[in-house]
């Protein structure tokens, strides 16, 4: 697919739909936390566990104490450092996926808008790494076999009847069915063409 001409750089350009991919990446953002959290909690108890007893084993003093912690350290800020590019590596990834999955759902959306209202719609153009590329491709292609000027629903049949009025026919009753929204303006229309 050919790539959009005039799209935003940088991170805006990733927030289609700000509330929504925010709200999802939040979401995998907390269950990453809850785990990761809970692991780092197990491997930071575990080297406080393993440190005490080395001090008490080997009856170390003070100072041999606080060396011997100081080798703790290490693996304990390498440890809380991982834990914080998780997240950052999380959040920003589940940015970017939901970019791929909301920026093809807001063309989705206005495609089918322009449809209902009766609009030919453009053809949907989807970036490379996007999601439901299948779809865009399906709904193209029954755009592309509707004929301009086509309109949706009841609403062919009412601007049939009206298009038969302006030229000066009598057009045959609309019959809508039970329950169409447009079935009492339908029948208004009726009864203004036997009028006539």
């Amino acid at each position: 697919m050919k790539k959009i001409q005039g799209r935003r750089g940088g991170l805006r350009a990733l927030l289609v739909e700000p509330f929504e991919q925010i709200k999802l990446g939040l979401i995998f953002l907390a269950l990453n936390l809850v785990f990761s959290t809970f692991a780092l909690g197990v491997f930071a108890y575990y080297l406080y566990d393993i440190y005490k007893a080395m001090a008490v084993y080997f009856k170390l003093s003070e100072q041999e104490s606080m060396l011997t912690a100081g080798k703790f350290a290490v693996p304990a800020i390498v440890g809380g450092t991982l834990f914080l590019v998780f997240v950052a590596a999380t959040l920003f990834f589940s940015i970017r996926y939901t970019h791929a999955i909301y920026g093809p759902l807001v063309s989705i959306n206005r495609f089918l808008d322009d449809l209902l209202a009766g609009k030919s719609p453009q053809s949907i153009t989807l970036r490379e790494g996007d999601q439901l590329q299948d779809l865009a491709g399906k709904l193209n292609r029954v755009a592309e076999r509707i004929e301009p000027g086509q309109r949706a629903g009841a609403l062919v049949a009412i601007h049939r009847f009206l298009d038969d009025l302006a030229a000066g026919k009598k057009p045959a009753p609309l019959t809508l069915r039970e329950g169409d929204s447009y079935r009492e303006l339908a029948e208004k229309l009726n009864q203004l063409a036997s009028r006539i």
